[in-house]
């Protein structure tokens, strides 16, 4: 069984396209981790503000691992003057299976 990390947030300043450049353009930082399966970047219709960040692990051990040994890069391509919703975040875990 698979594993998956789930991030939510929304930005408020009217800069959702440049946070989309943003992961389009920037370096991809989870190519290279051991066990990285793929990484969805999607956001609601209606909400397009709002980011969800999907990212698939062969285990939940790879990616606590990946995420200690890099949290100070996982924002550093987010565009300057960023502002967040406060209670628009959320990280979620989930046990992957594929039918």
């Amino acid at each position: 069984m698979g594993f998956a990390a789930i991030r939510k947030f929304e930005v408020r300043n009217y800069i959702e396209n440049a946070v989309r450049e943003a992961f389009r353009n920037g370096p991809k930082l989870f190519e290279d981790a051991d066990d990285f399966l793929a990484l969805n970047v999607t956001f609601p219709k209606d909400i397009p503000a709002e980011f969800w960040l999907i990212t698939n692990w062969e285990d939940e051990e790879s990616f606590y691992y990946w995420h200690d040994n890099h949290r100070s890069e996982l924002h550093q391509n987010i565009p300057k003057g960023s502002k967040l919703v406060k209670r628009g975040f959320s990280l979620n875990y989930f046990n992957r299976s594929i039918f």
